[in-house]
């Protein structure tokens, strides 16, 4: 392969960066809808034909980028899942275990880039604004397969559980961390300012601490 070859190909690869990057702050602003591959393309500095080349649709120019976010948490969820099922081999883990391997790797993803606005914050928030069309599509993708490894656990923890209470407790814990990690912000205003809004690793642990225990409530206490 010659130098101009490479170059070329070098080139191409910072610009589809360039694409995905804008596309994200397009997405975190604004949503699907506020995203365009002509938009997209003039605020990263190229053309449209550059877009359609990389991407094909703006459907999936945002799938890719979302899974440029989303699949890196999702490796360091199953790790953790794995390595505390490594350290209990013999019995079933905690729900508390189960909802840290779950919730800590966005935590930390969400404390790493707080203090720059995090995107992936606007991202979370975008779960509860976008179509629901979309967001299905984004649920198949990136969260069907893993939701069911963590529902699993969870019917081993709770094995005399009904299906129905394993499947409604973790959707309302999911609820629950999604609104967490979009809303934290308010918690300054909620409280008068008792309450830091930077503390987000304090704001976590209460997090694991408030979804473990709602969830295992919810397997006591049936309407």
């Amino acid at each position: 392969m010659n130098s101009n070859c490479v170059q070329s190909q070098t080139n191409g690869q910072k610009t589809k960066i360039r694409l995905l990057k804008t596309a994200e702050k397009l997405f975190a602003s604004h949503g699907f809808a506020g995203v365009t591959m002509r938009g997209v393309a003039t605020m990263a500095q190229t053309n449209i034909a550059s877009a359609n080349y990389h991407f094909g649709t703006k459907e999936a120019m945002v799938l890719e980028m979302l899974e440029s976010k989303i699949e890196p948490i999702n490796y360091k969820r199953k790790q953790r899942l794995a390595e505390a099922k490594h350290n209990s081999p013999n019995d079933p883990l905690t729900t508390s275990d189960i909802f840290r391997a779950l919730i800590l790797p966005v935590g930390e993803e969400v404390q790493k880039q707080f203090s720059n606005q995090s995107s992936i914050v606007n991202i979370i928030s975008r779960s509860f604004t976008e179509p629901a069309s979309f967001l299905e599509k984004i649920h198949k993708r990136f969260f069907g397969e893993l939701s069911q490894i963590f529902i699993d656990e969870l019917k081993l923890t709770h094995p005399n559980a009904s299906e129905d209470d394993i499947y409604w407790n973790f959707h309302l814990a999911i609820a629950s961390m999604l609104g967490a990690f979009a809303q934290h912000r308010r918690i300054k205003d909620l409280t008068q300012g008792r309450c830091n809004e930077n503390a987000v690793s304090e704001m976590i642990e209460r997090l694991i601490n408030f979804v473990s225990s709602g969830f295992e409530a919810g397997m006591n206490k049936r309407l």
